[in-house]
């Protein structure tokens, strides 16, 4: 999980149609499912706008700035990381609070926001994070879990992320 603008500082994905869909299809639920993605792809562009100030230093290291990233995550937040490895919410907040800084060039571009579900209180969406800038230049498909939470920024607040590497490179 890392953050999502070219160089110029602009966000970039786009938001794919819902694959769990429920009830005849009428406009209020064509509504509330546009209304779902936008706001997956809005968080998810959010919060690594947010990692990508914090790894590259651009952001003070302030408990205020960490704050930002730190309160996204749920208490029972877990991560399935590209390698295999499985952290837990503690574990993802220390590695991410110790990397202040540790990554002056890091740009990180979000694509192909798709919501796959929207169940109640969750939804579920996937998106492709092309980092440039980190040396090994690894990008990941990922598949996010998020609860609603009216509190949080865009409603949604983060309980599980699964990412795998993939093995292509952008073109552009």
């Amino acid at each position: 999980m890392t953050g999502p603008h070219a160089a110029d500082g602009t966000a970039h994905g786009t938001v794919a149609g819902s694959v769990h869909r429920t009830g005849a299809g009428g406009s209020q639920e064509a509504a509330d499912r546009a209304a779902d993605r936008a706001a997956c792809r809005a968080e998810i562009v959010r919060l690594h706008e947010v990692l990508e100030r914090w790894l590259s230093g651009r952001a003070p290291r302030t408990a205020e700035e960490f704050a930002a990233f730190a309160r996204a995550h749920l208490p029972g937040f877990t991560l399935s990381g590209p390698d295999g490895s499985s952290l837990t919410r503690d574990q993802v907040l220390a590695w991410v609070e110790a990397a202040h800084g540790r990554t002056p060039g890091i740009g990180i571009r979000i694509r192909e926001v798709e919501l796959v579900a929207a169940d109640g209180p969750l939804l579920v969406a996937a998106y492709q994070e092309w980092q440039r800038g980190t040396g090994a230049d690894r990008n990941r498909r990922a598949t996010a879990v998020f609860l609603r939470d009216p509190a949080a920024p865009h409603g949604l607040r983060w309980r599980h992320l699964h990412e795998t590497w993939m093995p292509e490179t952008p073109t552009g």
